[in-house]
């Protein structure tokens, strides 16, 4: 799963969608196997910066999670802030998400915070908070202490993090991008609710659903006091899979 990130200033020199959507061509065949899933994202950063002559100061971003299976592991893979859950049979749930971006400006994130919980909604001074909180996400970008995403730099690709768990203590997994949070949802609160929907119900339907209700939850915070945000809506995928 693949999440371009966007740029309030405008100054990428691709489109983050179109950023994800070429390297999501490139790691495709490269993930079968057993090269190490850091090595594949590595080549397939490569091969799209190479072929686009994408540089760091303006390269599109993209987050990457990653969840890949045989007869004996499930591996995943996380780099940047999407999510993936791995559901135990002994009912535990394992939540790996990258979160140093968030930790690397936690001070500007929490200047727009207090700017949406005071009110002051989607305006043009929430607009210069995120140009500033940009600028200083580019500062700290694929850099030691600073935080990881894939963009021009292949060596990004092993910052990210990896776990690795026997098959047979799998039940499912799930991926996630930075756009579902499952607690704005009205219904569905948790990881393993949603898990457990998709098996009663199937998966296609109901995860279509649960993203249009999330939506719609969002609608009736238009502002961001509730439930504090960069956007109104952010880009929403979901991906659940039972291995059991």
């Amino acid at each position: 799963m693949l999440d371009g990130s966007t740029s309030v200033a405008g100054d990428r020199s691709h489109d983050p969608g179109w950023y994800a959507g070429r390297l999501g061509e490139a790691l495709e065949p490269l993930l079968p196997g057993d090269k190490p899933i850091a090595d594949a994202v590595a080549i397939a950063i490569a091969q799209v910066a190479e072929a686009a002559e994408l540089v760091a100061e303006t390269s599109p971003t993209s987050t990457v999670a990653v969840a890949r299976w045989n007869e004996d592991v499930v591996e995943t893979y996380a780099l940047c802030d999407s999510t993936v859950v791995v559901l135990c049979r002994d009912g535990t749930d394992h939540v790996h998400t990258d979160d140093r971006a968030g930790e690397a400006v936690a001070e500007h994130r929490a200047e727009y915070r207090a700017h949406l919980e005071a009110g002051h909604g989607y305006d043009d001074g929430l607009r210069e908070i995120l140009l500033t909180l940009q600028e200083q996400l580019a500062r700290h970008r694929n850099v030691q202490g600073g935080y990881w995403v894939a963009g021009a730099d292949p060596e990004a690709a092993y910052e990210g993090i990896s776990h690795t768990y026997s098959r047979s203590d799998v039940d499912g997994v799930i991926l996630a991008t930075d756009g579902v949070t499952l607690e704005r949802h009205p219904r569905v609160t948790t990881w393993r609710e949603l898990y457990a929907e998709v098996r009663t119900h199937g998966a296609d339907d109901l995860l279509r659903e649960l993203l249009r209700e999330l939506h719609a939850a969002e609608d009736h915070d238009p502002d961001g006091v509730r439930w504090w945000r960069s956007k109104r809506h952010d880009d929403k995928t979901l991906i659940v899979t039972p291995l059991s």
